[in-house]
Parts: structure tokens; C-alpha cells; sequence
């Protein structure tokens, strides 16, 4: 028996990346899971998590339907180019925000009573090792990965008297569609030699941490952000000491 058997779990961004095999990975562990993403695909419904009418009507067709939910996985998420601070267009900061942050505000609202209905439920947010290390030229992205980091820890202390559990996972450098468009053989080599496991990551190693957080195996977590990183944000492994 999995470790979600009998479980209804909604997923967003589950088109593709850590999205697509979190969803993978909680059908493997027994739930029903409700993919929602930009663009319709297989098992997946076509939701703007930006948009509150779309969230909305979303929460109201699985209310409709399943009458709660189980475990909600905020996994939507965009990043604007990477340039220097002074050079990013104040709707870059829009952007990831009306996405990155706002999609999770608009999801946790809606799904909310819902969630509210289950006797185990649970919300596990991705955020980014940016919300916990600067790194070069991701002003507008660390911005908003740092609000999900808070707002994961202002959520759980919200909901804890209702036995909501709400936490989040800072993903190191994933091989997903998003990251791979931005990683050139430079930066994959020097991304190795900083993270002490000396390697990326693949979207399954984040998505077994995910569904982890939404089983009852983490009965006792919640308000946690959680590296994944590696060990990249443990400290420096390659000091010549």
C-alpha cells in the first residue's frame, strides 16, 4: 500500500518538470491526483494559477466532484531572464510574482475548504534555493521564491489549529525544462563543482521529498523550508583548506 493510498491530491505545473513527476510519484503512492497546468494535456486541466477566476472555477469543478482534497503541490512557477538588477524591467518582478507568489495565494484560498474537509491534509509549496542564497542576476526570481518561503511559514502558523499542514522545499539546480533552456556547459560544470553532492538534480529526487511532505510520514512537519539543494546552501566544499 502507498504511502497516499486512497489520497486526492491536486498538482499544480503538472505539465512538465518537478510538476509532471510529483504527480508521477503520488499516482505511484496510491492518490488520485488532479494535475492543472497552463496548457491542457494528459490528466492535466488547463488552469492559470495567476488568474483568480480560473483557480476559482478549478476548485469549484474538483469540489464539485471529490467534496475535499487531500494534499495540494504548489509546483507552478516562471523565471524572467536573468540580467543585472538595474537592468530588470519592473514587469520581470510582476511577472514571477503574479505567478511564483500569486498562483499560490489564488490556489490555497480556493482549495481551501476543500483542504479544510480532509482529516490529513497537507500543502507543499516550491520555492528555490534562491529564496535562501543570492545568486547572480535573479533579482526578480529570488524575489518572489523568497515570499513563497514566507508565505509557506505564515500559512502554516494560520492553519495549524486546523490541522493543516503547509510546507515548502527549496529545489537545487533540477534538470527540468526551465532550468536545462538557461544551463550552458559553463555553468553546468561550475554548479557541479559548488554543490557538494557534485552534481544536478533530477526532478523525481524532488518530487519524492514532496509527496514525503504530503504523506503522513511527515505528520509532525509543518512551517518547514526545506533545502534540497545538495548541500549548496550548507556551505563552500571546495575551499583549498
Amino acid at each position: 500500500m502507498g504511502t497516499l493510498e486512497g489520497r486526492i491530491i491536486v498538482v499544480t505545473g503538472a505539465g512538465s518538470g518537478i510538476g509532471a513527476e510529483t504527480a508521477k510519484v503520488a499516482a505511484e503512492q496510491g492518490a488520485t491526483v488532479i494535475g492543472w497546468d497552463l496548457h491542457a494535456g494528459t490528466n492535466v486541466d488547463a488552469v492559470d494559477v495567476g488568474s483568480w477566476d480560473a483557480v476559482a472555477a478549478a476548485a469549484q469543478r474538483v469540489g464539485d466532484k471529490h467534496g475535499r482534497i487531500d494534499g495540494l503541490v504548489n509546483c507552478a512557477g516562471v523565471i524572467t531572464p536573468n540580467l543585472p538588477a538595474e537592468d530588470v524591467d519592473p514587469g520581470d518582478y510582476r511577472r514571477n510574482f503574479d505567478v511564483n507568489v500569486m498562483g499560490i495565494v489564488h490556489t490555497t484560498k480556493a482549495l481551501h475548504p476543500l483542504l479544510a474537509a480532509s482529516t490529513a491534509p497537507s500543502v507543499a509549496n516550491v520555492a528555490s534555493q534562491a529564496a535562501l542564497v543570492s545568486l547572480p542576476w535573479q533579482t526578480a526570481y529570488s524575489a518572489s521564491k523568497g515570499a513563497v518561503a514566507a508565505l509557506t511559514r505564515a500559512l502554516a502558523i494560520d492553519w495549524a489549529a486546523s490541522g493543516i499542514r503547509v510546507n515548502a522545499i527549496c529545489p537545487g539546480f533540477t534538470a527540468t525544462p526551465m532550468a536545462t533552456g538557461q544551463m550552458t556547459p559553463e555553468l553546468h560544470a561550475a554548479v557541479c563543482r559548488r554543490v557538494p553532492l557534485g552534481r544536478i538534480f533530477e526532478p523525481r529526487e524532488m518530487a519524492n521529498v514532496l509527496v514525503f511532505l504530503l504523506s503522513d510520514l511527515s505528520s509532525a512537519i509543518t512551517g518547514t523550508v526545506i533545502p534540497v539543494d545538495g548541500g549548496w546552501t550548507a556551505g563552500e566544499p571546495a575551499l583549498p583548506m
